[in-house]
């Protein structure tokens, strides 16, 4: 867990994949939003993001080929959004 943290410390911007509800994984965004970094969700299921972080802009995805292309190209335009 503490190179989770230091790579979250070190990171401008994290993306966290919702995708089956890992607890971790919404440990680790809580902690990155408490520290203030750009938290980038991604999932393969709408129904995977909690209804209190729904508010939270989040790219869905499908798990194949097309669908990580599409998602490659959504990822890389809202990371050069962040400037």
């Amino acid at each position: 867990m503490q190179d989770i943290f230091d790579l979250i410390v070190r990171s401008r911007i994290v993306v966290c994949d919702f995708s089956g509800k890992n607890p971790n994984v919404f440990y680790e965004a809580g902690i990155a939003h408490t520290l203030g970094k750009h938290v980038v969700p991604i999932t393969q299921s709408d129904a995977d993001v909690p209804a209190d972080l729904r508010h939270h802009r989040y790219l869905g995805y499908l798990n194949n080929g097309e669908g990580l292309g599409k998602l490659e190209t959504q990822l890389a335009a809202r990371l050069r959004s962040f400037g």
